[in-house]
């Protein structure tokens, strides 16, 4: 969900074909640090390591210099003698990789919009933000980065109508995309809109740190506002995201041009002048206007059934799902199940803390799970990992596992007390917090006791 304030090298998105401010808890939360020597070497050692690209280790140890893994296995086995090594044990833990939140807004972390109809919600939330300077942006966004580490997110597909979360993620090391926002119903000025929504200082683009853009939504986003933003976007290596099929009201607005929808335009003055309803989904609208093959991620997709789920896969579209934001605005959530069976390839985004809880990932799957009870915990921990490293792009850089070679990415967390035998499902326990997130072999959040 974002509002409608709309006012490097190329980086090519990886398509999965194949298939108001409270102050963060902890200490060194999202701090910026020296970066780890190339030349110490770093064992981190957990009673359980969950690294998805290989089975789970017992006793397990993660060895790490200048920002990578260079070796994972038992203990005893790692551990090597005659090499400089710090060290550090996190004891009854299950140490996972860093967590991917496909879908935020950090941007929005300071903003508290109470739940409504999502018409109502939205001009609320622009009410709210629209008077924003440039500092209260930062300021929010700071909030945003520094929360996602305590919650052991170490990468993120951010939308941003201000441009202003980009900065403060290069600041304090939080790898992503930050996906440019568009919108606008009416085609009038529509070059203007392209161009000051378009991503500004590509050159800023880096191994870590990418642009993209995001046409809106079909309720907000003119056909012909697509196609230029999906063109500019072919011809940068930009990849693509769009807010799809979010809600009852939008399949409403789509097919009668009607509803709460429309409301919320003339509440906040927004033309929707040549924007003509036509009787079918909101998903079917973009296939048959030719935009979504341009493509790469659709969010929510709530209001979705098989047809629909046909023209996402067979576009190679993956699909990040916001349960807890969904259950915030009273929309009735995505058949997740379906979505599987349908061949989706399915992650996780927390939306943003103007439509959810918190930015807790693991708290996002275990609301998942409780409406999806046919996934199992390893499905679960792929959604909040690599699924999401691989649609944004950061799979080749081991993002989203543990795996000799890639990023030194990882989150510690504490289950509940109880047995000692630990499970991967102890993760998603409402009790387990976040002890340590670590990014790039620097820690980035250190809870405090």
């Amino acid at each position: 969900m974002a509002c409608l304030t709309a006012a490097g090298a190329k980086q090519t998105i990886l398509r999965p074909r194949r298939f108001h401010y409270p102050h963060a808890s902890g200490k060194a939360n999202g701090t910026r640090q020296a970066p780890p020597s190339s030349e110490i070497r770093h064992l981190w050692r957990a009673d359980l390591i969950c690294p998805v690209s290989s089975p789970p280790i017992r006793g397990g140890a993660v060895l790490t210099c200048g920002g990578r893994v260079e070796a994972l296995g038992p203990e005893a086995e790692i551990r090597s003698s005659g090499q400089v090594v710090q060290e550090r044990d996190f004891g009854r833990t299950i140490l996972i990789p860093g967590l991917v939140n496909a879908h935020t807004h950090i941007e929005l972390s300071g903003a508290r919009i109470e739940p409504a109809p999502m018409g109502e919600w939205i001009a609320d939330l622009v009410r709210e933000t629209r008077g924003w300077p440039p500092h209260l942006f930062l300021s929010s966004s700071r909030l945003g980065v520094t929360t996602s580490f305590e919650a052991g997110v170490t990468c993120v597909g951010d939308i941003s109508a201000s441009g202003q979360s980009r900065q403060i993620m290069s600041d304090l090391g939080m790898k992503g995309i930050v996906f440019k926002e568009v919108l606008g119903l009416s085609s009038a000025g529509e070059d203007k809109i392209v161009e000051n929504r378009m991503p500004g200082d590509v050159s800023r683009d880096t191994s870590a740190l990418r642009s993209g853009v995001s046409p809106h939504a079909p309720y907000s986003t003119s056909l012909s506002l697509y196609r230029s933003a999906l063109s500019a976007a072919r011809e940068n290596g930009w990849p693509t995201v769009t807010h799809l099929a979010e809600s009852p009201d939008e399949v409403r607005f789509i097919k009668e041009g009607d509803g709460p929808l429309a409301d919320m335009h003339a509440a906040l003055g927004s033309s929707v002048a040549g924007f003509e309803p036509v009787d079918c989904s909101p998903v079917r609208y973009l296939a048959d206007g030719g935009v979504l093959d341009g493509l790469d991620l659709a969010v929510h997709c709530n209001q979705t059934d098989e047809a629909d789920w046909a023209l996402l896969a067979g576009e190679g579209i993956s699909v990040c799902l916001c349960p807890r934001s969904a259950a915030y605005l009273g929309h009735p959530l995505a058949d997740a199940a379906g979505m599987r069976r349908a061949g989706l390839r399915l992650c996780l985004g927390t939306d943003s803390r103007a439509s959810s809880p918190s930015l807790s990932l693991l708290e996002e799957a275990a609301a998942l799970w409780a409406a999806d009870p046919e996934l199992g915990p390893e499905a679960l921990l792929e959604m909040c990992t690599v699924n999401g490293a691989d649609v944004l792009g950061f799979g080749d850089e081991g993002v989203g596992q543990i795996t000799p070679g890639g990023v030194a990415d990882f989150a510690a967390v504490e289950p509940p007390s109880g047995r000692d035998d630990l499970e991967l499902t102890d993760i998603f326990h409402p009790g387990a917090s976040v002890r340590t997130t670590v990014s790039n072999g620097v820690v980035r959040y250190e809870r405090g006791d």
